[in-house]
């Protein structure tokens, strides 16, 4: 990758990782103020209104499609063209991010009956309420969408690096000040406030970054072959969100406090995972259209294998090692003792979750990467396929393992996902991507077990020489020999100059050079 690539990535990791601790601080706010053993499963079936809207609009689709094309205009000096465009976009979008939100006022009971069937009438009516309250936040979301296509074009991240930290901060306050008196309202009225300013931190990066509105233009060819390019995506978008709802749904069913550990589960998985796949995903996005342009598919395979390489050997550890070791570290910070029934939920679903990382990685960088390359449909093909697998399977895998089968069709569903973007990138780069790409997986692998093998040994034998039951004690000791396995295999791969582990040790190198 390019150091301003690298730059951009390590910003977005940051922004990424403070976000995401932020979220923990959130879930851990959530789980204090409403307990785990049910009260909190309202609010998060309500949820799920506002976060399929977020992964419709603001998540990746309108950028997707939209950023090469802006990159394009503006490399061909076409300024007032992109503008015009991007107006359009600002009022098209605006219209249906209002649509939406007074769609979800109207439908808010029929809804609460499809999220949380499972649970009691009383807490349906709840989810309800919480529905309403939290319609809203799709404008500030639709907002974010647009203005963040600008900033993307133009390589500027700062907007996507603080909006989210912002809008957890906003639950937290909420939350904290407000739960007592109001319940789970406050923690709605925070996320309607969050989302909001989210949106006006957008706005303001976009001016920044030199957004200047013109003339909407709605019958410009290229608006409608880009919005053309838009169905397919939010078409599988949606089927995705629906299929994840209904994982929802089916966790109602599971006894009180399921939807609180299913979603505090793939919560969890998503700390990593924003960290590294996003950071690169959202960072390589313009760079893969720009390169692709300029030096034609060889340049697209470069940049694809250090991508797809670095995501792998940065995730690969974190799932090897934090399947084993993270239920006591985890725990602890959560306050969901491992062994009440919550814990017992919430865990048996993360150690799945979390081998289903490097997996989850690969395909968010390679669908990223087959939208520099001008492809929708790949994506869209391939998490339909997934989706219809993960439903298909949900059932099924709950009948044979209980809570547990969520987690599995999920890590089997993302599996042919991965196998079918990574073979549908392939038609696009050339080369011998999927070879290299299992040279880069077999090393990383062998590292990482290594550093299992370490982590392991190390927690065994402080433990049996302590030999205490405290949950506290369990976890400092877990935590520290996890990163003490950590350690171990990126020094290893450093030795080994392992494949995709250059840029990311280089930055690193030069981040510890700084601090000293």
């Amino acid at each position: 990758m390019s150091g301003q690539t690298v730059r951009n990535s390590a910003l977005l990791s940051a922004a990424a990782l403070a976000s995401r601790l932020l979220g923990w601080v959130r879930l851990i706010v959530l789980v204090t103020a409403f307990g785990a053993d049910g009260r909190l499963d309202p609010y998060l079936a309500a949820f799920k209104i506002p976060d399929i809207i977020y992964q419709l609009i603001a998540a990746g689709p309108l950028s997707s499609v939209l950023v090469p094309l802006v990159v394009r205009l503006r490399s061909e000096g076409d300024e007032l063209r992109a503008r015009r465009i991007m107006s359009s976009i600002f009022l098209i979008f605006g219209v249906l991010a209002l649509v939406i939100a007074v769609a979800a006022l109207l439908l808010a009971g029929g809804l609460a009956e499809l999220l949380a069937p499972g649970i009691s009438a009383a807490q349906r009516e709840e989810v309800a309420q919480l529905s309403r309250i939290l319609a809203p936040s799709s404008l500030g979301l639709g907002i974010v969408a647009v203005a963040s296509v600008w900033t993307a074009a133009n390589e500027r991240f700062l907007a996507a690096s603080i909006g989210p930290i912002v809008y957890n901060l906003s639950v937290i306050l909420f939350t904290l000040f407000g739960a007592e008196q109001f319940g789970t309202v406050a923690a709605a009225l925070g996320t309607v406030v969050g989302a909001l300013l989210y949106g006006v931190i957008a706005i303001a990066a976009a001016r920044v970054a030199g957004l200047r509105l013109a003339r909407p233009s709605l019958r410009d060819p290229l608006l409608l072959g880009s919005l053309g390019s838009l169905v397919p995506r939010m078409s599988g978008l949606l089927i995705v969100q629906i299929v994840l709802t209904s994982l929802v749904a089916l966790a109602s069913t599971l006894g009180p406090g399921s939807i609180t550990a299913w979603t505090y589960a793939l919560s969890l998985v998503q700390l990593p995972l924003a960290m590294v796949a996003g950071s690169i995903g959202t960072a390589i996005l313009p760079v893969a259209a720009r390169v692709l342009n300029v030096e034609g598919p060889a340049g697209l395979l470069r940049v694809t294998r250090s991508a797809l390489g670095a995501a792998i050997w940065m995730l690969l550890p974190v799932a090897v090692i934090g399947a084993a070791l993270a239920t006591n570290p985890v725990g602890l910070v959560l306050g969901i003792s491992p062994g009440s029934p919550v814990g017992a939920l919430l865990f048996s679903g993360l150690s799945l979750l979390l081998f289903s990382l490097p997996i989850q990685g690969a395909t968010s960088v390679a669908t990223r990467l087959c939208y520099g390359a001008g492809d929708t449909r790949g994506p869209v093909g391939s998490s339909v396929v997934a989706s219809l697998l993960i439903a298909l399977s949900a059932a099924p895998f709950v009948a044979a393992f209980g809570f547990a089968g969520l987690a599995a069709a999920v890590l089997f569903g993302e599996g042919v996902e991965c196998l079918l973007l990574l073979l549908r990138l392939r038609s696009h780069v050339g080369g011998h991507l999927l070879r290299e790409l299992m040279r880069m997986l077999a090393m990383s692998l062998a590292t990482a077990a290594s550093g299992l093998a370490l982590a392991l040994a190390l927690s065994a034998a402080v433990s049996a020489l302590v030999a205490s039951e405290s949950l506290a004690l369990r976890a400092l000791i877990d935590a520290s020999a996890a990163a003490a396995g950590l350690l171990f295999y990126l020094l290893l791969s450093a030795r080994l100059k392992a494949p995709g582990s250059d840029a990311p040790i280089a930055t690193l190198r030069r981040a510890w050079g700084r601090i000293r």
